[in-house]
């Protein structure tokens, strides 16, 4: 990571303009440091929520809805992300490219090792976005926040019960964040405008050209 002394900063303190745009491009270039293999800046005002895609969660049933505090239909409500995403400006977008694809699609591993490798599709945009967050809490930036792709349950647990909906007390509090479908948030739209390919991950992998997972900070 950018080894870049980073004055410290008081918590919300005010940050000028030319400040924010310098520190919005050196979060772009520690999500790459951090193993994104791409990232960009966007205007917040590119965040649409939309009931369509929180559906896409129940219809057809995703088989993690209903099974942790992130997902559908226990996620945030589309209202609340929306009043909050109307008070940031600005966002880190970035993404993280998956493969071989094969390893990881449905049913795919005989074996428990191989089995639990399909889980971690998302795991290695979520450590970039649970990163970039950190980074910018550090800088003063005391309401960034992050939201990755696919369930916790999966890159976090490995797929077993979620604890928190047992006993109240989640295995990884820090870690775990809701994916941007849970909370209405268009990806493919997101992905792009950004300039990037995304495609269904369906029949034959091997005509697919990439496979992607995306993720997101909220800045300021």
């Amino acid at each position: 990571m950018s080894t870049k002394t980073v004055t410290p900063r008081i918590l919300g303190g005010e940050v000028s303009d030319g400040a924010l745009r310098a520190d919005l491009e050196r979060y772009r270039e520690i999500a790459l440091e951090l193993g994104a293999s791409d990232a960009t800046i966007i205007p917040a005002e590119w965040i649409s929520v939309d009931e369509r895609v929180r559906l896409k969660c129940l219809v057809p049933r995703c088989l993690r809805a209903g099974e942790t505090p992130n997902c559908p239909p226990n996620a945030p409500d589309l209202d609340l992300v929306r009043r909050a995403l109307e008070r940031f400006s600005w966002a880190i977008l970035l993404k993280t490219d998956v493969g071989p694809m094969e390893e990881y699609a449905p049913g795919a591993g005989k074996t428990k090792e191989e089995k639990r490798r399909t889980l971690s599709f998302h795991k290695a945009s979520a450590e970039v976005v649970c990163g970039l967050e950190f980074e910018a809490y550090k800088d003063g930036y005391h309401l960034a926040m992050g939201f990755g792709g696919g369930s916790c349950k999966d890159y976090l647990c490995q797929g077993i019960l979620c604890q928190y909906l047992d006993s109240g007390r989640c295995r990884f509090p820090h870690r775990a964040r809701p994916a941007m479908e849970a909370v209405g948030i268009d990806v493919v739209s997101l992905a792009r405008k950004a300039g990037w390919e995304i495609y269904a991950l369906v029949d034959d992998l091997s005509a697919i050209p990439c496979a992607i997972s995306v993720g997101m900070v909220l800045i300021a």
